[in-house]
């Protein structure tokens, strides 16, 4: 068995997540987010209710419309990968590139017309 797959260290991994989300979510609610990251995220109008809900009133929102209840609990991978389950199931197109850092971290080349 791999060391990092040891239950007891898996379980100390759990509780340092925890500790870092707790704190993050502390520090957090000291955070101002400016309109650009409230009302039109990464190209997708955000409904004016939706943009002064908290961290908390979010999840709960999210927990409203799912068979069971706890998405404040869920890690972030966990969130991301739910976000992203759901997205392929309101799009159905399924994803043609690979992510890679590079991606994520530079702007797309544009596409020059001919």
């Amino acid at each position: 068995m791999k060391p990092w797959r040891n239950p007891i260290w898996q379980w100390l991994v759990k509780w340092a997540l925890w500790v870092v989300g707790t704190v993050y979510i502390l520090i957090e609610k000291l955070r101002h987010y400016p309109n650009e990251e409230r009302d039109n995220i990464l190209g997708l109008h955000i409904d004016e209710d939706l943009r002064d809900k908290t961290r908390f009133e979010l999840c709960s929102y999210m927990d409203s419309g799912f068979p069971r209840d706890g998405f404040w609990d869920l890690n972030s991978t966990t969130k991301i990968r739910l976000g992203a389950q759901l997205m392929r199931n309101l799009t159905a197109k399924p994803k043609k590139k690979k992510a890679t850092r590079k991606m994520v971290s530079k702007k797309r080349p544009s596409k020059k017309k001919e």
